[in-house]
């Protein structure tokens, strides 16, 4: 079964490239126009990383969007998104609107309140919309949000190869190659919470080679090459590898360092120019070490023309 953390990737993968998707089942009748994403959002609480948050416009007014995914209800919940809406609020001045997405079906959805009482009497109170994905899978199985199919193995009574069949039939329909690839990918990993990787590898044979574009599905990828399952894809699948470890350094350096865009912009350039997965394999350790950005970048290109050495010699 895959790890969580690949679980959690995939969900902010989704919820990066396809927010309208959750903000039409949030708010269906009103128009939210998404004019930008907010990465790797850390509170000090100390340093927390809530979900996701993206920058939304209404009626000429910019705020900021926090999605919450709960695969199941955790009771300390309601307080925990209490705390994140007043932090997100304090660093970015701005106001907040807070959704909670639940998976995994369940008998019903969960409120979306905090309170603070008196002798019983509410005193303070903190909402938030709540909803279950559940309760929408007619609309992914229509089409109407193909976006979110590959978390229709999630909400589904019945999990089986017909499940899986659909998602598959549901992905295949969309017309952009990358987003396809990702979704395949997505799907391929949310499903191995609930089916063996051999069967699915084998269930998703045909479309293996057309997920050569995701890049954050790292154990997958490497199981991919070693097999070797389609011809043609052990290179796809190793630039997928590439970048999944160039994102976990940037994910590294993100957290434990305050980069300006500049510096962000300097060290993606560095990293693009390693090609080989054992030298960015050693990055990432040296990334989780880094007292500062200037330190890494030094090791960083020592460790680019000892590579360079090695690949002549070979």
């Amino acid at each position: 079964m895959v790890d969580q953390s690949y679980f959690d990737r995939v969900l902010k993968i989704l919820a990066r490239n396809h927010a309208d998707a959750f903000l039409r089942l949030a708010f269906p009748h009103r128009p939210v126009r998404l004019p930008g994403t907010v990465e790797n959002v850390e509170i000090d609480l100390p340093a927390q990383r809530v979900d996701f948050v993206h920058q939304i416009e209404d009626e000429g007014t910019e705020k900021l969007l926090h999605l919450e995914f709960q695969t199941r209800h955790e009771p300390d919940l309601p307080r925990r998104l209490f705390v994140y809406s007043g932090a997100l609020t304090r660093r970015f001045d701005q106001e907040v609107l807070t959704l909670v997405l639940y998976l995994e079906r369940r008998h019903r959805v969960p409120p979306g309140v905090y309170e603070t009482r008196l002798g019983g009497e509410v005193v303070n109170r903190f909402r938030y919309p709540t909803v279950g994905l559940w309760e929408h899978e007619g609309r992914i199985r229509s089409g109407e949000l193909r976006a979110l199919a590959p978390l229709l193995v999630v909400v589904a009574e019945e999990r089986d190869e017909g499940v899986l069949a659909e998602e598959r039939r549901l992905i295949l329909e969309e017309r952009d190659e990358r987003r396809r690839a990702e979704l395949l990918a997505a799907a391929v990993t949310v499903a191995s919470r609930y089916f063996e990787r051999d069967f699915l590898w084998d269930f998703f044979r045909e479309e293996v080679e057309m997920m050569r574009e995701a890049s954050f599905i790292e154990e997958w990828i490497e199981e991919g090459i070693r097999k070797g399952e389609e011809r043609g894809i052990q290179r796809g699948l190793q630039k997928g590898l590439l970048q999944a470890r160039r994102e976990d350094i940037m994910d590294l350096l993100l957290i434990r360092l305050d980069l300006s865009y500049r510096q962000i912009k300097t060290l993606e350039d560095h990293l693009k120019r390693i090609e080989d997965p054992e030298a960015l394999r050693e990055a990432v350790g040296m990334a989780a070490q880094a007292e500062s950005l200037e330190a890494f970048l030094e090791q960083l290109e020592a460790l680019e023309k000892r590579t360079a050495i090695e690949e002549k010699t070979r």
